[in-house]
């Protein structure tokens, strides 16, 4: 399946590389706010992703967008998010739904060392991403793991 294609350098000089299936319906507001969730968030992320596949297996980390608070004053502040890992027979069963057919394809040659992959889901949607990004993976599980001690 193509693939498209979106570079990024954070303010700290940092390469990200961002691929998305191409065949996907792209809400420009929507992926600019997912990719700024991941530059934001890499290091976790990156860490997670990481953590999951050395317990578990290929996999992809899922990215739960959960409705936000019902206080009106917090409604605005913060977006919860949820990450779980899915390994690839969980996922082998839903691979009706596009993203998750694009994510399976990429499960297959992907180095969990280097690439993450996404999927960032909500009750109505869903968009799959695979990142590279600065540091990798390992790098990024020592820098979180030491910043938790």
């Amino acid at each position: 399946m193509p693939d498209r294609i979106t570079e990024h350098l954070d303010e700290d000089g940092r390469r990200f590389v961002i691929r998305a299936p191409a065949e996907a319906d792209a809400d420009d507001l929507l992926e600019a706010s997912h990719h700024q969730f991941i530059l934001t968030h890499w290091e976790e992320l990156a860490a997670a992703s990481l953590t999951g596949y050395r317990q578990a297996g290929r996999g992809v980390l899922v990215v739960g967008e959960a409705t936000p608070p019902r206080n009106r004053a917090l409604r605005h502040g913060f977006m919860i998010h949820r990450l779980a890992y899915a390994p690839q027979d969980v996922l082998a069963p839903a691979q009706e739904l596009p993203p998750l057919r694009w994510l399976l394809d990429q499960l297959d040659r992907y180095d969990p060392n280097q690439t993450v992959l996404l999927l960032f889901t909500t009750e109505d949607d869903s968009h799959a991403y695979a990142v590279e990004g600065e540091p990798p993976p390992p790098d990024a599980l020592r820098f979180v793991q030491a910043s938790n001690n």
